[in-house]
């Protein structure tokens, strides 16, 4: 014994395993090293579900129809279950699944394929549908011709690649030989009428074709099944709960508008999970929907229907849809209805019309083409209000019965005007300690802290992304977790916006991070961000990845997330002496493994 390494009394390994394992050490490279950790950290996660995953790939051999989830907002999610209940109410055989857990390479196994999908920031697929993406449009795409796919994609015509991720995947599918069930249909946020009929047309589409069996599905692999929040509360039915706290947590001298905000629960059913989001519904501001109704020479007191109730049009506006954002399709139906030459001209102009629905809130439209419109014609222009998602940074192993979130202030500055989004404005200038806010918890599975406690993990986030790491550091330090946590934080200034500093301090303080690497854009003559934080890291964060660590990105879709992402392939392509497609297949395998996680917007 005394001449026996600590190390390896401490490893749960015997003898024979050990020298086995240093051998096998010895001769690889860096590369095989770091395949090989996250080789085995999959094996360990996936062992104990062995024997039920040999009972359900048996069932899947009869599978004809699988229905994939890619979403972002929880909205395909939840139409990808109802056409799962309605196909099994109509004794069509069908399996559920995430695209995160869809196993891509088999797609040339599928019979009937349908795919409901949304669209995030520059017309991208949903973070969970990214390695699915990306195999499909690669080389190694098989041939489709034996395969029937529907596809319905969900977007917000507000954007200007509105559903790309479906149309993508639909010329996609139809180069690789894929046969269309029915034409893709692309949805704006309404879109209940139309998925009700799409997934009538479907089934009658389905039961025309001859390779489906009418037998049930038994069981579904607990790893490759859509997950739903059990939460009674839900966006359709939200709870009302009571704001506690409402503060700024940016300095007076700060450009930027940061809210934390606490909510109380104690009276209500709600469990969450760090990673997830609370939903919130939001209320339009009174002064701005006093302008837009003068503006339009409309009464306030005018009675309107919403959904069989009558209300007010100064209700209606209030409560019921979205006043801060246009689009093109508003700025036309606007031009039509007031015979605005101005605005006729735009329209005629796509390229001209798609800056100025960026440039110009609905608001500033009606103030620099006041017209006179009935209450009816208002609403016509108008789309529904919907709430707006943000990533809780609050674990209930810490503050219980609370939800904590941190908002961020839209402010767009226009000819010399103010516009405040209009969730975040509601939030930060509306509520106060004590009012009601109606509220929803969105699951987010995709984005959770390993099982595995003692499992490193790294964590990039800029502005309010820093968010959901405080509920992680919060959740970790409950539980006493062992494993070791970085974190790389960005935003303009030190003294002004640093968000949550002491509580950071804290966590040093008592070990629970280990690393913490800060990048103040604006704290020097040249701009510092967090991917040259990385940069000077790179070599480190390698090391961490060897050992299996589990790296979160969360923030800017379109900005940070992207910029991160090819730091990272640098990183992984000069330390595993790697050519650039074989970084990104690196990378891929990450995230298949759950390895590589982001919450971006």
């Amino acid at each position: 014994m005394k001449n026996q390494n600590m190390f390896d009394i401490l490893l749960p390994l015997s003898s024979e395993q050990l020298n086995h394992l240093k051998k096998l050490e010895s001769t690889c490279t860096n590369i095989q090293s770091a395949w090989l950790s996250g080789y085995f950290w999959k094996i360990a996660n996936q062992k104990s579900d062995a024997i039920s995953l040999k009972t359900d790939e048996l069932n899947e051999n009869n599978q004809t129809i699988t229905i994939v989830s890619a979403s972002q907002t929880g909205n395909a999610k939840l139409l990808s279950q109802r056409l799962y209940e309605y196909f099994n109410q109509n004794n069509k055989t069908s399996r559920l699944i995430d695209a995160i857990d869809y196993k891509f390479k088999k797609i040339k196994d599928e019979k009937i394929l349908i795919l409901i999908i949304s669209t995030q920031g520059e017309g991208e697929p949903p973070e969970e549908a990214l390695s699915l993406y990306k195999f499909i449009m690669s080389k190694k795409a098989p041939n489709l011709n034996h395969l029937y796919y529907s596809i319905f994609g969900l977007g917000d015509t507000s954007y200007n690649l509105f559903c790309q991720a479906g149309k993508d995947f639909d010329k996609r599918f139809k180069e690789l030989g894929g046969n269309s069930l029915l034409d893709r249909f692309d949805a704006d946020i309404e879109y209940e009428d139309n998925y009700n009929k799409w997934s009538q047309d479907l089934l009658k589409s389905i039961n025309n074709i001859d390779i489906v069996s009418n037998t049930s599905l038994l069981h579904r692999h607990k790893e490759n099944t859509l997950t739903l929040s059990q939460s009674y509360y839900t966006k359709n039915k939200p709870a009302t709960a009571i704001v506690l706290t409402n503060q700024k947590i940016t300095g007076r001298n700060s450009k930027k508008d940061v809210h934390h905000i606490e909510i109380d629960i104690s009276n209500l059913d709600i469990n969450y999970t760090p990673g997830d989001a609370l939903g919130v519904w939001y209320k339009n501001d009174t002064n701005l929907v006093k302008n837009i109704l003068e503006s339009l020479s409309i009464n306030m007191f005018d009675n309107i229907k919403i959904q069989d109730n009558i209300v007010t049009i100064f209700d209606a506006l209030k409560n019921n849809f979205e006043l801060t954002t246009n689009t093109k399709n508003i700025v036309k139906n606007y031009a039509n209805l007031t015979n605005n030459k101005f605005l006729k001209n735009i329209v005629s102009d796509d390229a001209h019309l798609q800056k100025y629905v960026v440039q110009t809130p609905l608001i500033k439209m009606i103030n620099d083409h006041p017209s006179k419109l009935s209450s009816q014609q208002l609403v016509s222009l108008l789309r529904p209000l919907k709430p707006r998602l943000y990533s809780i940074s609050s674990s209930q192993a810490e503050v219980y019965d609370e939800i904590h979130i941190t908002v961020g202030v839209v402010k767009n500055l226009i000819s010399g005007c103010l516009y405040l989004g209009g969730a975040s404005g509601y939030l930060s200038q509306s509520l106060k300690s004590d009012d009601k806010i109606k509220i929803f918890i969105e699951t987010n599975n995709n984005f959770r802290l390993p099982v595995d406690q003692n499992v490193p993990i790294i964590m990039i986030g800029s502005g309010t992304g820093i968010a959901p790491f405080r509920s992680f550091m919060q959740q970790r330090d409950n539980e006493g977790a062992k494993g070791k946590n970085w974190i790389f934080f960005g935003n303009p200034n030190f003294t002004e916006d640093f968000l949550y500093q002491i509580e950071w301090q804290q966590y040093i303080k008592k070990g629970l991070i280990t690393n913490m690497h800060l990048a103040w854009s604006q704290d020097q003559e040249h701009k510092l961000y967090i991917q040259d934080k990385m940069k000077e890291n790179g070599k480190e964060i390698w090391s961490w990845i060897k050992e299996g660590a589990q790296i979160y990105v969360c923030g800017n879709a379109s900005k940070m997330a992207k910029d991160v992402e090819k730091v990272l392939l640098d990183i992984i392509s000069e330390n595993g002496c790697l050519n650039t497609e074989d970084s990104h297949e690196f990378l891929n395998n990450l995230r298949l493994n759950k390895r590589y996680k982001r919450d971006v917007y």
